[in-house]
């Protein structure tokens, strides 16, 4: 079964969306194997969020199943409609919550829950969960993508004012990320160099 097959889409009517998120999950391999839902429903505080379904298979890594949901709340579509985003912000967004799901993959049920429990109760554990769904999307080749949907959301969404400062607060600036990628340049400038292959 291809990994096209494994994606189920829960009242989400655009083309564009499901086009969209299968081309940002191709780059994503290590998910091809689970079943992940796409579902549109109301949040009450975010656009976008990623879990783990709690059913049978939830206390087995291999077999569980996963879920992205998107907000169809009017409050938050007052400022942004998810089917009208620039493609490359739009799959920044999907590349993040793919990013959650990399990481959830490493930890059994009992440690999910626990990590569920610390992203709810501690700051610091959100900010530091929210940080590493932006590297493994980074390091699944969505760095620009990344940038580009931070400074959408900072500079020129008209989400309102709390919301862009939890997004300052728990998540990477659009500097960070640039950085992070001008470091990734110089680290493969540096393999090129003879005395730099360790495999040499």
């Amino acid at each position: 079964m291809s990994y096209e097959k494994r994606v189920r889409f829960i009242n989400v009517e655009s083309d564009r969306i499901k086009e969209i998120f299968l081309k940002t999950l191709h780059q994503f391999p290590v998910l091809h194997p689970h079943i992940i839902r796409i579902k549109y429903r109301p949040l009450r505080h975010t656009t976008m969020q990623a879990q783990p379904v709690l059913n049978r298979h939830f206390f087995h890594r291999r077999r569980r199943h996963y879920q992205i949901d998107i907000n169809d709340h009017t409050r938050i579509n007052r400022h942004i409609r998810v089917d009208e985003l620039p493609e490359a912000v739009l799959a920044g967004w999907f590349a993040h919550e793919l990013g959650h799901l990399v990481d959830y993959l490493k930890r059994g049920g009992f440690n999910l829950m626990g990590f569920g429990f610390g992203y709810v109760a501690f700051e610091y554990f959100r900010i530091g969960a929210e940080r590493m769904a932006d590297l493994h999307a980074i390091d699944h080749g969505f760095g620009e993508h990344i940038k580009e949907t931070k400074k959408f959301i900072l500079e020129e969404s008209s989400l309102p004012n709390e919301y862009k400062t939890r997004i300052e607060r728990f998540y990477m600036s659009p500097e960070e990320v640039e950085l992070m990628l001008g470091q990734e340049v110089e680290e493969e400038v540096c393999m090129d160099r003879p005395e730099m292959r360790p495999w040499q």
